[in-house]
């Protein structure tokens, strides 16, 4: 089933929100060690999500979709080497001006939300993750998300069309490090 089939809510969907919120809190103090690539992406995964869920880290095996399809699982490997070979590419968006990074940065994060790669959890994930190259770029991304309506449709809108919507939200939790 996927996660555009699930009910609304499920038992433990709490307790894993409050753990995931917590695990997310933590890179920040203390950074995951990696690469910047799909891997590391998967270790932040699992640093989230490894206690309630023995599958954390791996790929998804099955198409999902909320309001759009996100891409095919059969691509989702090929198509994050890329993206992060891209990224790294630009050296990590580093030496970016704030207006270039907040492209840049839209663009890598709307990439990987319309991947997205786990079955669960792939945005929360996906924000931890960001803030690890922002860091390295000489930015702070705020943990806490400024609206989860106006983040939800910006993620909404960046899978299907410009990247208006995902770069004001990024702009929002933006910070000088």
């Amino acid at each position: 089933m996927a996660r555009g089939d699930l009910p609304e809510s499920e038992p433990g969907d709490e307790a894993e929100a409050r753990l995931s919120a917590i695990r997310i809190g933590r890179p920040e103090i203390r950074p995951l060690p990696g690469p910047c690539d799909p891997a590391h992406l998967r270790a932040f995964h699992r640093h989230v999500f490894g206690d309630p869920c023995p599958w954390a880290g791996e790929l998804r095996r099955v198409n999902i979709a909320r309001t759009a399809p996100f891409a095919a699982w059969q691509h989702v490997e090929r198509y994050a080497g890329w993206l992060f070979d891209g990224l790294r590419g630009e050296l990590y968006l580093r030496d970016l001006d704030r207006a270039r990074f907040l492209d840049r940065f839209s663009f890598s994060f709307a990439e990987v939300n319309a991947l997205h790669p786990f079955r669960e959890g792939s945005g929360r994930a996906q924000r931890a993750f960001f803030g690890q190259p922002a860091l390295g770029a000489g930015w702070r991304v705020a943990v806490a998300e400024p609206d989860p309506v106006a983040s939800t449709a910006a993620c909404r809108a960046g899978t299907t069309g410009p990247l208006d919507a995902p770069r004001a939200v990024s702009d929002q939790v933006l910070r000088p490090a």
